[in-house]
């Protein structure tokens, strides 16, 4: 994939607000944001008329759009259409370095929402663009190349996804609420169902038809996606197990590779 060059490409623009950077571009192919985000940033809903690449070389990002939670670590990176709501939650604080292109330029990468997996080279390069952006000069070819270069490399990463649907049904509000809050409540589902006034076939039910999984799995993806935080913030395989509801490190470790196709201290090796 290769750029279209502009010749008066300047940027310079990253700690300012990325809609206000996008509406002031003029002619140039890409811009960049960086923002060291605090423990508990809570972001608004909003969207972008560019594709941006949404990533954070430390910490856990969690990406909420189309009734969906996303968690996405320093292993992976959304890809967030034109157009698209979302928001941003980082409970532990991470380092916000994102990238957003003008549609002309990336059609090549599709225009669906991706998660990107993200490779050591890939991860360079993505902080390579990022701090050439934050200088105001103008480009040379040796910088559309590096551009170029790392679009190519996204190109071949294959997709995935660390997504969780959130229920809609609002009989389950209370129930959500009290999990993400909590992942290691270990309520059953029929104590669950006594407490909020429906049978546990009515729970289960609710539950497929909103997110097309059972309470049990459900559950259990509430608890492995929130132990990336904790794991990425140096917590212990062990400390992490029991704060997210496992009975043993064994069956969190278990669990952990089923899902992530990885173990615990290798995924963020």
């Amino acid at each position: 994939m290769s750029f279209e060059r502009h010749d008066n490409v300047k940027s310079g623009l990253s700690r300012r607000e990325s809609n206000e950077q996008i509406a002031q571009a003029e002619n140039q192919c890409v811009l960049a944001r960086q923002v060291d985000m605090p423990a508990g940033h809570h972001g608004e809903f909003h969207t972008h008329t560019w594709y941006q690449l949404m990533y954070a070389s430390e910490g856990v990002l969690n990406v909420e759009m189309l009734e969906q939670s996303t968690v996405i670590p320093p292993q992976r990176a959304v890809w967030v259409p034109p157009g698209w709501q979302h928001r941003t939650f980082s409970p532990a604080g991470a380092k916000f370095r994102s990238l957003y292109f003008r549609p002309d330029q990336v059609e090549g990468l599709g225009s669906a929402c991706q998660v990107f997996n993200i490779s050591s080279l890939i991860r360079e390069l993505i902080l390579a663009v990022v701090e050439r952006c934050d200088v105001d000069e103008q480009w040379q070819p040796k910088d559309f190349r590096l551009l170029s270069v790392l679009l190519d490399q996204l190109g071949t990463q294959p997709q995935t996804t660390l997504s969780l649907l959130i229920p809609k049904d609002p009989r389950l509000a209370e129930l959500v609420k009290a999990l993400q809050l909590n992942p290691a409540n270990s309520l059953s589902i029929e104590q669950w169902a006594s407490k909020l006034g429906l049978s546990s076939r009515t729970l289960t039910r609710l539950f497929l038809a909103d997110t097309g999984v059972g309470f049990k799995e459900w559950r259990q993806k509430v608890r492995l996606l929130h132990s990336l935080t904790l794991l990425e913030q140096g917590m212990s395989v062990t400390q992490a197990a029991f704060e997210v509801g496992y009975s043993s490190p064994s069956a969190f470790t278990y669990a952990f590779h089923q899902y992530f196709k990885d173990t615990p201290k290798g995924y963020f090796s």
